[in-house]
């Protein structure tokens, strides 16, 4: 639950509004600029956030949905395998990988409780398609975790991975995700992630 809420939290601080993101010139400038808006959001409705779900969910969908890639984190996630889909199946991945994952943020967003995000100075990439984040994520009484944002440049900037304390979001997934493929193929993960989605609910 550390490790997801930690996620949620870095996801959450790290984007803001779209109209925001255009004003910015570069990843590093987007994720300051707009954390400490996010973050302040977070305090001022602290009340609708643990008792309203459907506020939570337009949260994720308006702040962070827009900012994360999506194909690349489901097809990191798979693997090898991504190769073995077919375009269906490929689209249904990316549908339910995406689902578990907003589920997953709004049912751990209400766990905020003023943690602090401090980041490092920029450092550019060998490719200028490609940025990293670094920051240390705060939790009062605790020591600092390490907050990366990896990020790729299409048309915009957008998140593809987060690595927290060494453990990238992409790779830990891609590891649950390894034996359900092992022992039945792309059909069996799609199946497994419908149900876990059903389970989390609406």
């Amino acid at each position: 639950m550390k490790m997801v809420l930690s996620t949620v939290l870095a996801l959450a601080a790290a984007f803001s509004a779209p109209a925001l993101a255009l004003a910015v010139e570069s990843p590093q400038d987007l994720v300051v600029n707009t954390t400490h808006e996010v973050l302040q959001v977070l305090r001022d409705n602290r009340e609708r956030v643990t008792s309203d779900p459907a506020y939570v969910r337009k949260l994720v969908n308006e702040k962070i949905v827009p900012h994360l890639d999506f194909e690349i984190m489901t097809r990191l996630a798979v693997g090898k395998y991504w190769n073995d889909a077919s375009a269906s199946q490929k689209a249904t991945l990316v549908q339910e990988f995406r689902n578990l994952l907003l589920r997953t943020y709004t049912k751990s967003l209400s766990e905020y409780k003023d943690q602090r995000i401090e980041f490092r100075p920029f450092q550019p990439e060998a490719r200028d398609d490609r940025a990293v984040v670094r920051s240390q994520f705060q939790s009062e009484g605790a020591q600092p975790v390490p907050v990366d944002y990896k990020l790729r440049r299409t048309d915009d900037w957008k998140i593809y991975d987060i690595t927290i304390d060494s453990i990238s979001l992409v790779t830990n997934y891609r590891a649950s995700f390894g034996a359900e493929l092992e022992r039945g193929g792309v059909a069996a993960l799609i199946a497994s992630l419908q149900r876990k989605n059903a389970e989390l609910g609406p």
